[in-house]
């Protein structure tokens, strides 16, 4: 089989049709039809995500409905990530790829240097958390919340001020992994659809940051770039037959 990541930029489109998508990238590597993919896109409309396990008892329904907020369940971890305003990125690829497998940490920590290089074109700088000593407490402490962006977990990014600014979540099936990472444009706003309210959010997000405008599409060539920077040619944008 091909050790080669097809690059995949798909347009805004709604929570089920993006999780059957990545859900199906995870199947066809597992099943050893493909190396993996490296995957952008938006979501239309707005839309609230869960974690595997989260309880839907989390998402505050009516505020939703009033809203026309989408909600879905992630195949990841993780808690819930409001998506507008934002970019989101899928990578798969087999647990043992060369360059962005190995244990949870270990693959988290490589795909999140790849965000990182890529966010650092834009000007950012990012750096991960760092490894408590209570690494097991520390879990619990992150999972008590419903928020994703309310706490940082093992390797996630942090801005310049130790604000988390990426969210990720993982999930694993025979020997292939499926990353999600949630990038925001603007301060996440998920707490506003939680049923608990959720806890403070950071006031972060990649236009405060910077200072100025800056839109999805320009985030996602950053973000192709980290991953070109650490793939190289295992990085395939694929052939449009259709023109």
């Amino acid at each position: 089989m091909s050790d080669v990541l097809t690059l995949l930029v798909d347009g805004p489109a709604s929570g089920a049709e993006n999780m059957a998508r990545d859900l199906a990238l995870l199947d066809a590597c597992a099943r050893g039809e493909t190396a993996g993919a490296v995957r952008l896109y938006g979501f239309a409309p707005p839309c609230l995500s869960i974690g595997r396990l989260q309880p839907l008892s989390d998402v505050d329904a009516a505020a939703c409905a009033r809203d026309g907020v989408d909600v879905v369940r992630r195949p990841s971890g993780g808690r819930a990530v409001l998506h507008d305003r934002e970019v989101t990125y899928a990578v798969i690829c087999r647990a043992g790829d060369p360059d962005l497998g190995g244990d949870v940490l270990q693959s988290c920590a490589r795909i999140h240097a790849a965000v990182a290089a890529g966010l650092k074109n834009l000007g950012l700088r990012v750096q991960p958390r760092l490894a408590p000593s209570d690494v097991r407490g520390d879990a619990r402490a992150v999972s008590a919340s419903a928020d994703c962006f309310a706490r940082p977990a093992v390797h996630e990014l942090l801005d310049a001020h130790g604000r988390k600014l990426v969210g990720s979540a993982q999930a694993r099936r025979r020997g292939a992994l499926l990353q999600h990472g949630s990038v925001p444009l603007d301060p996440p706003r998920a707490s506003a659809y939680l049923s608990a309210g959720g806890d403070p959010q950071p006031d972060t997000g990649i236009r405060a940051l910077l200072g100025r405008s800056v839109d999805a599409d320009e985030v996602r060539d950053a973000l192709i770039d980290g991953f070109a920077g650490l793939l190289g040619a295992r990085l395939r944008v694929p052939v449009d037959t259709t023109a």
